[in-house]
């Protein structure tokens, strides 16, 4: 008789519940499964035949955030699923903390969003208390990270050094002069800046192109309203030609 697969258990880090997941104008919100693990939010859809499989079993371990989330895995467990408990989930989309922000929503105690320089998600809890929640949960393994300012990204690189100390070692056991050895030193000093200075190079670009994205997402998202603005006073005014038509009509 073959046994199953091990299963790898849940970190102690590993969150898990429902949210409201921001689609489009034509479906609104949808609520998806979301799952924080090793510094990643990820999301499945819980309706459909692709719908993920969440019960008292499959997430033994984790913490779930939320009423409605338990009661759909109380409900799972009641039904019994036949899918096997060795199936992989296919995420529908992922966000990595390391590169996100997160704000909460001013006018409304449910939603808050998070942001990354491609991508942005807006989402709502079912409460405010599971709105807190999660944004502390997000909070703290996104704090885990090392924070790096712009200005520290492009901070000169003059204090840093690197030691030369195991090569001149090196070259004292093979007899070389000192100053053979500090011209060595010096070659591998100047190679050394070289690099750090392209690499400084390609942060400076990378700065650049991150600001570009964000300057498009706002573009784009201005549009959108614009557009959805536009739609419906057409959609206004066709309604009222409409009406007077049918006032003129004998």
């Amino acid at each position: 008789m073959e046994s199953a697969p091990p299963q790898t258990p849940p970190s102690d880090s590993m969150i898990c519940g429902i949210l409201y997941k921001w689609v489009n104008y034509g479906k609104g919100w949808r609520a998806r499964w979301f799952v924080l693990q090793d510094g990643v939010l990820s999301f499945f859809k819980i309706h459909g035949p692709n719908k993920i499989v969440v019960n008292q079993e499959t997430e033994k371990g984790s913490r779930v955030i939320g009423e409605e989330s338990m009661k759909l895995m109380l409900r799972n467990h009641k039904n019994g699923s036949k899918h096997s408990s060795s199936k992989t989930w296919n995420a529908v989309g992922e966000i990595h903390l390391k590169v996100s922000s997160i704000r909460e929503s001013q006018s409304d105690g449910k939603r808050f969003s998070i942001y990354t320089g491609t991508k942005r998600l807006h989402l709502k809890a079912e409460c405010r208390e599971d709105r807190m929640a999660w944004i502390e949960a997000l909070q703290a393994v996104k704090d885990k990270f090392p924070r790096i300012s712009n200005s520290e990204l492009m901070a000169p690189v003059d204090n840093l050094a690197v030691s030369t100390e195991k090569l001149r070692q090196r070259l004292l056991e093979e007899g070389l002069s000192e100053v053979a050895i500090q011209d060595s030193e010096q070659i591998m000093k100047d190679e050394f800046t070289s690099m750090q200075n392209q690499l400084l190079l390609l942060k400076q670009k990378q700065c650049l192109l991150m600001d570009k994205v964000r300057q498009l997402e706002v573009h784009v998202v201005i549009r959108r309203l614009t557009l959805g603005s536009l739609n419906s006073s057409s959609v206004s005014s066709l309604n009222n030609s409409a009406r007077q038509s049918t006032i003129s009509l004998p």
